[in-house]
């Protein structure tokens, strides 16, 4: 399938987060999350201008620690929270408001390297004195609420609604009483955006935040051989999720029937580090690894979109309807551009065919959906 060269920009240090800006819709922007040991690490927003095929940046200092995560608001596009480790190497979260972005972008080239923004902290996710943060959620498509969960398991879940102001409001024991670290996290945008699903190394639970403390709604015990490094839930239908780990395996369950999942790849060569859903075309889902390889693969089988859409709009007359063929289960591309372990990928908020990656060197590539599978579902 016919590709076209990514885009690639270039860190001074290494780095493992990456998400979209999603509160910004017009422009493709990517936020980068560095993890210096050495230096002061800092958050690049990185833009793309597919018209003008123009990368400019903003560099914003994080004087918090290294960032093992970088989360952006759901639709406020000045709102961030990372999970960060400092001097005193104990994991915490931060939430911060970021000034805004210069309108009159310039290259990577020609950008002054001394020209950074600012991030307020607006509140700090502290949970004890003796507790880690592991993962920052953000509530699907509002972002009034926000979940930590500690490294044992336990989940926090925290009002964002007054005005920025961050209210612990709910509390619960551990999930696992074993001591099993927590790999993985993601919230469920389905169910009234009451479950999340917490993976601890092999076992995946799912819980419902009104009724945390009574148990997880349903389990997978073993859902991988090796530990869970992260989970996605497909935006477009409600029962399917995927996860994927340190077995190369990337797995696709259905929720109503968990003794197997439903459709397993193994496209890669080594750990699967991050496993993400297109929002819009749910068909396509992107893969990282250990292999330095980003995988584009089709879930056709379990997307919403249907099989065999009729391309005529004349009911009547049967001998004109063209069945178009379904996107068959599979790998549709592998990139292979990358030196290093590919930690993160995102698929773009303001653009759906467009996606970055993000490895341990420093490297982001963005691409873009090859053209010819983009008209395939469209068409």
């Amino acid at each position: 399938m016919e590709e076209e060269a990514p885009i690639i920009y270039g860190l001074d240090f290494q780095a493992r987060s990456l998400c979209a800006q999603y509160g910004e819709t017009e422009m493709v922007r990517f936020l980068i999350g560095t993890q210096s040991l050495k230096s002061e690490n800092s958050i690049h927003c990185v833009e793309y201008d597919e018209e003008s095929v123009l990368v400019s940046k903003f560099v914003y200092p994080h004087p918090l620690g290294e960032i093992w995560q970088t989360n952006a608001h759901p639709n406020q596009a000045d709102i961030i929270g990372t999970v960060h480790k400092g001097q005193n190497q104990k994991m915490s979260a931060t939430i911060y408001k970021m000034s805004p972005v210069p309108t009159n972008g310039q290259s990577i080239d020609t950008l002054d390297s001394t020209s950074h923004g600012q991030l307020e902290a607006i509140a700090s996710l502290e949970i004890s004195d003796e507790k880690e943060v592991a993962k920052f959620l953000w509530q699907p498509n509002d972002g009034n609420k926000v979940v930590t969960v500690s490294t044992d398991s336990q989940i926090n879940l925290w009002d964002f609604g007054n005005e920025g102001k961050v209210q612990n409001s709910l509390h619960s024991d551990p999930l696992c009483k074993i001591h099993n670290q927590v790999t993985a996290a993601n919230w469920s945008p389905h169910h009234g955006t009451n479950q999340v699903a917490v993976a601890m190394e092999t076992n995946l639970q799912v819980v419902d935040l009104r009724s945390v403390n009574k148990g997880s709604i349903y389990n997978i015990e073993n859902a991988h051989i090796e530990p869970i490094r992260d989970l996605d839930f497909n935006p477009n239908r409600q029962y399917y999720m995927a996860t994927c780990g340190d077995d190369g395996c990337v797995k696709f369950w259905d929720v109503r029937n968990l003794s197997s999942p439903v459709l397993n790849r193994h496209d890669h060569y080594h750990w699967v580090w991050q496993v993400r859903f297109n929002v819009f075309h749910d068909q396509l889902v992107l893969s990282a690894g250990s292999d330095a390889r980003v995988v584009l693969t089709s879930a056709a089988s379990l997307s919403s979109e249907p099989f065999g859409k009729l391309m005529s709009d004349d009911k009547d007359n049967d001998d004109d309807e063209d069945v178009r063929s379904p996107l068959a289960d599979g790998v549709i591309t592998a990139y292979e551009e990358h030196e290093d372990s590919v930690y993160s990928v995102a698929w773009s908020s303001a653009d759906s065919w467009t996606f970055a990656s993000l490895s341990y060197g420093g490297r982001l590539l963005i691409h873009r959906v090859p053209r010819s599978l983009k008209h395939s579902i469209l068409f």
